[in-house]
């Protein structure tokens, strides 16, 4: 019993010491440190965008950031709560009798202190109503003069029957698709639930961060096996007790303890910051009411902020085993910190470049897919993209992280096996 646990704590000692090596370079201390100053930084952001204009003592007065925040929290007993139908039609009504009153078609002619008095606040809404109303055979939302109050009563009834329209127009050849899209889209709660709290611009920002994040580990990991070639250090490290695999693995669980805990302390600082200075309670709106009125996902704003971070963690470890993988690979630092990147940088490029179902599956396949920017899981959640395997059809989602959870076990064996069978003649 001595003798195993002796034999245990000599493996931890070992991963102990490989970590220490690797963060007590200046290097990893300063991509650390950098992500940790960005998450900060770029929680608050999103608050600087809020603003709102209100009138004071007869004066119209501009309240913007943590003030703006605290204006809009007010009206939890009026506006917030359930998305019920009777609150739709007073928006719409309301909104109708102003833009009459301003002589406005959209809004253009309404002062900005009416506006954000009156009209802001159920903006949400409205969005939502004019969705639900589109065209079922163009999509063509319409205008609010062109909605009948009365008729929004049977606005949850509406809204199977427009994902089947935006199915029709999008995945028409494939019944499966729809058939998919609906049975997620039935899990859905209704009605929606709406407050006021992190918007969408505090959504795009943590997907910036985590791409930002995923970029500095990659540099991490990319000289993990490449360095030590580069200096000569490995051909003394294989000759030793502890050389070759085990040397390997210890190397890939250090690198990805490391990054993975870095990923997933600054992306947890990151929802902690934003909804604290947002508020807690707006976690609670239903992700339909931000995105669109037919995402199929069931969560709202806080599940789906835990939701993306969970996913894109997975991703990083993929990207991250990749990385070492090509570090075991490359011959020197150089070349495996530029593969690295390509690889990453790649996903966002065959998003933009390839058309349709090429640049999907290239996006589902690629190690670093679902980091990015159009190209990022968030995205992909409240999109409609299904890829088919002859008449199946599989989310785009639920098929990338599929994939991921099965590259990371992959690419970090073969970056041992690569290890193990590198040639020490050169």
């Amino acid at each position: 019993m001595a003798v195993s646990t002796g034999k245990r704590g000599g493996k931890m000692r070992f991963l102990f010491l490989e970590m220490k090596r690797i963060l007590r370079t200046r290097i990893t201390w300063i991509l650390l440190g950098t992500a940790f100053v960005l998450t900060a930084v770029m929680a608050y952001i999103p608050v600087t965008f809020e603003g709102v204009i209100v009138e004071e003592q007869g004066e119209e007065k501009e309240l913007a950031g943590l003030e703006a925040i605290r204006y809009y929290r007010q009206y939890n007993d009026t506006i917030y709560g359930e998305v019920t139908t009777e609150k739709i039609r007073e928006a719409i009504e309301k909104r109708q009798k102003l833009y009459q009153e301003y002589d406005s078609e959209y809004g253009e002619n309404i002062p900005a202190r009416v506006y954000y008095e009156e009209l802001a606040l159920s903006e949400a809404y409205v969005h939502g109503v004019k969705e639900a109303f589109a065209d079922l055979d163009n999509g063509r939302a319409p205008q609010v003069s062109e909605i009948n109050p009365e008729e929004v009563d049977g606005f949850y009834d509406r809204l199977t029957g427009r994902l089947s329209s935006i199915m029709q127009m999008e995945q028409k050849d494939y019944p499966s698709a729809e058939t998919a899209a609906q049975e997620k889209f039935g899990k859905v709660k209704r009605p929606y639930l709406y407050y006021y709290g992190a918007s969408s611009n505090s959504m795009d920002y943590q997907i910036l961060l985590i791409y930002i994040i995923t970029v500095l580990c990659v540099v991490i990991a990319a000289p993990v096996f490449s360095a030590e070639y580069q200096t000569g250090a490995d051909d003394i490290l294989r000759c030793t007790r502890h050389g070759r695999m085990r040397l390997a693995v210890v190397k890939i669980l250090s690198a990805l303890l490391i990054t993975g805990m870095a990923f997933a302390l600054c992306g947890v600082l990151y929802i902690l910051i934003t909804n604290s200075l947002f508020g807690w309670e707006g976690t609670k709106t239903s992700m339909q009411i931000i995105y669109s009125v037919t995402c199929f996902p069931a969560y709202n704003i806080g599940q789906l902020q835990w939701a993306n971070l969970a996913g894109s963690f997975l991703i990083l470890l993929a990207a991250v085993s990749f990385t070492l993988f090509l570090s075991a690979r490359m011959k020197n630092n150089v070349s495996a910190l530029a593969a690295g990147l390509l690889f990453v940088i790649l996903p966002v490029i065959a998003d933009a470049a390839l058309p349709g179902q090429t640049g999907i599956w290239l996006g589902c396949v690629l190690p670093a897919g679902g980091v990015g920017l159009s190209n990022c899981l968030l995205y992909s959640m409240i999109d409609y993209h299904f890829l088919h395997i002859g008449q199946a059809s599989f989310w785009n989602v639920d098929l990338l992280l599929f994939i991921r959870a099965i590259e990371v076990p992959v690419f970090a064996a073969l970056a041992v096996y690569t290890y193990c069978r590198r040639d020490l003649r050169r």
